[in-house]
Protein backbone atom coordinates (compact mmCIF):
# COMPACT_ATOMS: atom_id res chain seq x y z
CA UNK A 1 0.00 0.00 0.00
CA UNK A 2 1.35 3.38 -0.82
CA UNK A 3 1.21 6.31 1.30
CA UNK A 4 -2.33 7.91 -0.24
CA UNK A 5 -3.60 4.75 0.06
CA UNK A 6 -3.04 4.53 4.05
CA UNK A 7 -4.85 7.62 4.08
CA UNK A 8 -7.59 6.46 1.73
CA UNK A 9 -7.80 3.49 3.84
CA UNK A 10 -7.90 5.86 7.03
CA UNK A 11 -10.38 7.80 5.82
CA UNK A 12 -12.68 5.02 5.41
CA UNK A 13 -12.26 3.55 8.50
CA UNK A 14 -13.29 7.04 9.84
CA UNK A 15 -16.26 7.36 7.35
CA UNK A 16 -17.46 3.95 7.06
CA UNK A 17 -16.50 2.15 10.33
CA UNK A 18 -19.49 3.82 12.12
CA UNK A 19 -21.66 2.62 8.89
CA UNK A 20 -20.50 -0.87 9.01
CA UNK A 21 -20.62 -1.08 12.78
CA UNK A 22 -24.53 0.07 12.78
CA UNK A 23 -25.47 -2.50 9.87
CA UNK A 24 -23.19 -4.96 11.61
CA UNK A 25 -25.07 -4.34 15.21
CA UNK A 26 -28.34 -5.13 13.66
CA UNK A 27 -27.16 -8.90 13.31
CA UNK A 28 -24.60 -9.91 15.89
CA UNK A 29 -24.85 -9.85 19.75
CA UNK A 30 -23.19 -6.51 21.18
CA UNK A 31 -19.99 -8.54 22.35
CA UNK A 32 -19.49 -9.65 18.54
CA UNK A 33 -19.50 -6.10 16.77
CA UNK A 34 -15.80 -4.86 17.36
CA UNK A 35 -14.79 -8.12 15.84
CA UNK A 36 -16.92 -8.44 13.27
CA UNK A 37 -16.03 -4.76 11.67
CA UNK A 38 -12.30 -5.62 12.16
CA UNK A 39 -12.20 -8.90 10.77
CA UNK A 40 -13.96 -6.66 7.47
CA UNK A 41 -11.87 -3.94 7.69
CA UNK A 42 -9.04 -6.27 7.79
CA UNK A 43 -10.07 -8.02 4.44
CA UNK A 44 -10.32 -4.73 3.25
CA UNK A 45 -6.64 -3.66 3.96
CA UNK A 46 -5.73 -6.89 2.30
CA UNK A 47 -7.13 -6.19 -1.03
CA UNK A 48 -7.55 -2.32 -0.80
CA UNK A 49 -6.57 -2.16 -4.77
CA UNK A 50 -9.32 -4.38 -5.74
CA UNK A 51 -11.82 -2.41 -3.24
CA UNK A 52 -14.75 -0.47 -5.24
CA UNK A 53 -14.60 3.67 -4.69
CA UNK A 54 -16.63 4.71 -2.84
CA UNK A 55 -16.09 1.51 -0.61
CA UNK A 56 -18.98 1.71 1.65
CA UNK A 57 -21.35 -1.65 -0.49
CA UNK A 58 -18.44 -3.23 -0.73
CA UNK A 59 -17.45 -3.10 3.11
CA UNK A 60 -21.31 -3.57 4.27
CA UNK A 61 -21.06 -6.58 1.68
CA UNK A 62 -18.15 -8.14 3.33
CA UNK A 63 -19.62 -7.47 6.76
CA UNK A 64 -22.69 -9.51 5.79
CA UNK A 65 -20.29 -12.41 4.88
CA UNK A 66 -18.71 -11.82 8.31
CA UNK A 67 -21.68 -11.92 9.95
CA UNK A 68 -22.73 -15.06 8.23
CA UNK A 69 -19.58 -16.56 9.17
CA UNK A 70 -19.74 -15.22 13.18
CA UNK A 71 -23.03 -16.85 12.98
CA UNK A 72 -21.85 -20.41 12.08
CA UNK A 73 -18.79 -20.43 14.30
CA UNK A 74 -21.45 -19.12 17.36
CA UNK A 75 -23.71 -22.30 16.13
CA UNK A 76 -20.79 -24.73 16.31
CA UNK A 77 -19.46 -23.46 19.50
CA UNK A 78 -23.42 -24.08 21.33
CA UNK A 79 -23.43 -27.47 19.90
CA UNK A 80 -19.97 -28.79 20.71
CA UNK A 81 -20.63 -27.38 23.75
CA UNK A 82 -23.67 -29.02 23.91
CA UNK A 83 -21.92 -32.39 23.48
CA UNK A 84 -19.66 -31.84 25.60
CA UNK A 85 -22.03 -31.03 28.36
CA UNK A 86 -23.66 -34.69 26.82
CA UNK A 87 -20.20 -36.18 27.34
CA UNK A 88 -19.39 -35.00 30.81
CA UNK A 89 -22.94 -35.96 32.11
CA UNK A 90 -22.37 -39.61 30.68
CA UNK A 91 -18.86 -40.08 32.12
CA UNK A 92 -18.23 -41.96 34.93
CA UNK A 93 -15.80 -41.17 36.72
CA UNK A 94 -13.07 -43.29 37.53
CA UNK A 95 -14.51 -45.28 40.98
CA UNK A 96 -17.74 -45.65 38.94
CA UNK A 97 -15.49 -46.83 35.42
CA UNK A 98 -14.02 -49.47 37.73
CA UNK A 99 -17.38 -50.75 39.41
CA UNK A 100 -18.88 -50.74 35.41
CA UNK A 101 -15.52 -53.21 34.21
CA UNK A 102 -16.02 -54.91 37.24
CA UNK A 103 -20.05 -55.62 36.64
CA UNK A 104 -19.03 -56.18 32.91
CA UNK A 105 -16.79 -58.88 33.83
CA UNK A 106 -19.18 -61.03 35.88
CA UNK A 107 -22.06 -60.67 33.37
CA UNK A 108 -19.22 -61.95 30.68
CA UNK A 109 -18.36 -64.29 33.05
CA UNK A 110 -22.35 -65.70 33.62
CA UNK A 111 -22.91 -65.47 30.18
CA UNK A 112 -19.82 -67.83 29.38
CA UNK A 113 -20.97 -70.27 31.87
CA UNK A 114 -24.15 -70.83 29.99
CA UNK A 115 -24.22 -73.92 27.99
CA UNK A 116 -24.12 -72.90 24.29
CA UNK A 117 -27.14 -73.64 22.88
CA UNK A 118 -29.15 -71.33 25.71
CA UNK A 119 -26.21 -68.48 25.44
CA UNK A 120 -26.74 -68.77 21.17
CA UNK A 121 -30.80 -68.24 21.78
CA UNK A 122 -30.50 -65.64 24.47
CA UNK A 123 -27.53 -63.56 22.71
CA UNK A 124 -29.44 -63.63 18.90
CA UNK A 125 -32.61 -62.30 20.78
CA UNK A 126 -30.78 -59.59 23.43
CA UNK A 127 -27.50 -58.54 21.67
CA UNK A 128 -28.33 -59.28 17.97
CA UNK A 129 -32.13 -57.66 18.39
CA UNK A 130 -33.25 -60.72 16.50
CA UNK A 131 -36.79 -61.83 17.15
CA UNK A 132 -37.63 -64.70 18.45
CA UNK A 133 -38.86 -66.26 15.00
CA UNK A 134 -35.67 -64.71 13.08
CA UNK A 135 -33.57 -66.26 16.09
CA UNK A 136 -35.20 -69.55 15.63
CA UNK A 137 -35.19 -69.75 11.65
CA UNK A 138 -30.82 -68.81 12.48
CA UNK A 139 -30.29 -71.33 14.41
CA UNK A 140 -32.50 -73.98 12.68
CA UNK A 141 -34.83 -74.46 15.21
CA UNK A 142 -38.64 -74.01 16.24
CA UNK A 143 -39.70 -70.78 18.04
CA UNK A 144 -40.93 -72.43 20.56
CA UNK A 145 -37.32 -74.01 21.49
CA UNK A 146 -35.95 -71.00 20.94
CA UNK A 147 -37.78 -69.33 23.57
CA UNK A 148 -37.68 -72.35 26.22
CA UNK A 149 -33.39 -71.64 25.66
CA UNK A 150 -33.75 -68.38 26.24
CA UNK A 151 -36.25 -68.72 29.09
CA UNK A 152 -33.76 -71.14 30.98
CA UNK A 153 -30.88 -68.65 30.33
CA UNK A 154 -32.72 -65.76 31.57
CA UNK A 155 -33.63 -68.17 34.45
CA UNK A 156 -29.76 -69.27 35.01
CA UNK A 157 -28.66 -65.39 34.73
CA UNK A 158 -31.35 -64.47 37.34
CA UNK A 159 -30.20 -66.89 40.02
CA UNK A 160 -26.83 -65.62 39.83
CA UNK A 161 -26.05 -69.37 38.84
CA UNK A 162 -22.64 -70.54 39.17
CA UNK A 163 -20.89 -72.28 36.19
CA UNK A 164 -21.36 -75.91 38.01
CA UNK A 165 -25.47 -75.29 39.33
CA UNK A 166 -26.17 -74.02 35.53
CA UNK A 167 -24.96 -76.81 33.93
CA UNK A 168 -27.87 -78.90 36.13
CA UNK A 169 -30.37 -76.73 34.61
CA UNK A 170 -33.04 -79.41 32.87
CA UNK A 171 -32.10 -79.31 29.75
CA UNK A 172 -33.61 -81.57 26.69
CA UNK A 173 -31.56 -81.87 23.67
CA UNK A 174 -33.68 -80.21 20.48
CA UNK A 175 -33.50 -80.88 17.08
CA UNK A 176 -35.71 -79.34 14.22
CA UNK A 177 -38.39 -81.99 14.87
CA UNK A 178 -38.56 -80.92 18.40
CA UNK A 179 -37.82 -83.57 21.90
CA UNK A 180 -35.05 -86.39 20.81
Amino acid sequence: MSISDDAEFGRAWEQDGPRVAAYVRRHVPADDVQDVVAETFLQAWRRWDAVPRPPIAWLIGTARKVVGNSRRARRRRSALHDRLTLLASAARTSEDAGILATERMEALRALAALPDQQREALLLVAWDGLTPDEAAAALGIKAGALRVRAHRARAALDLGAAPHRLATVATRPVNEGGIR
